[in-house]
């Protein structure tokens, strides 16, 4: 596995298809913040970046009582941008590989720590799960399953789009629209399965009750 030192999470968005008026990463899940959630699979990294914007006050004051060393980047344009700007904020100048993850993502913690098992020095990572959210980017996958070799809207494949991504060699400019669209410039790119649900709507929040609970039954029967 490769020494992670640098992660970012990008959460400037305003979330406006959840309908709550408040940052996506502050939704609460089984009593905490799902900020809280990724701060703990990322606790023993030593450059955390969050990426905000909407309603930053909030964020910044959530989470500087869980972790005062954590370097907040302001994106003043979150209202016209998307997360790869975001990302392209928090990477100026960082010429290592780093962790890449959207701030609406829950993320099963034995399943990161796979992940991370995964990221290897000079080969970039692009996290895919079991398509389950309602307004997915799905990914096509090579015949090994091994590799993802392209990214779309329609028709429906069986892996999603995770929003993580370990990328190492892969710069983010300014003007390239979402992640996932930086990502197409280099695939084919290995592709890492991982037990995560994005919270992008009213019905993925219900969801995500369901998706924890699934996770817990499956360590019960184990």
């Amino acid at each position: 596995m490769q020494t992670i030192t640098h992660a970012i999470i990008s959460a400037a968005g305003m979330g406006s298809r959840l309908g709550l008026d408040m940052p996506k990463c502050l939704v609460e899940i089984e009593g905490r913040s799902l900020i809280d959630y990724q701060l703990d699979l990322l606790s023993d990294i030593p450059d955390v970046r969050i990426v905000v914007g909407f309603k930053e006050e909030l964020v910044i004051e959530h989470v500087t009582k869980i972790r005062k060393d954590v370097v907040f980047v302001r994106n003043p344009d979150y209202r016209s941008t998307t997360n790869s700007y975001s990302l392209h904020l928090a990477t100026r100048g960082l010429k290592e590989p780093f962790l890449s993850i959207d701030g609406d993502v829950f993320i099963d913690p034995k399943s990161f720590k796979s992940f991370l098992g995964k990221c290897k020095k000079g080969k970039s990572v692009i996290g895919i799960t079991k398509s389950k959210t309602e307004e997915a980017v799905f990914v096509d996958l090579d015949n090994k399953k091994e590799n993802v070799t392209g990214f779309k809207f329609k028709p429906r494949t069986n892996f999603e789009w995770a929003g993580i991504a370990y990328l190492d060699g892969i710069s983010v400019t300014a003007d390239e629209g979402y992640v996932y669209k930086v990502l197409e410039r280099h695939l084919p790119l290995k592709a890492a399965n991982i037990l995560c649900h994005e919270i992008d709507t009213p019905q993925d929040l219900s969801g995500v009750h369901g998706f924890i609970k699934s996770i817990q039954d499956d360590k019960n029967k184990k």
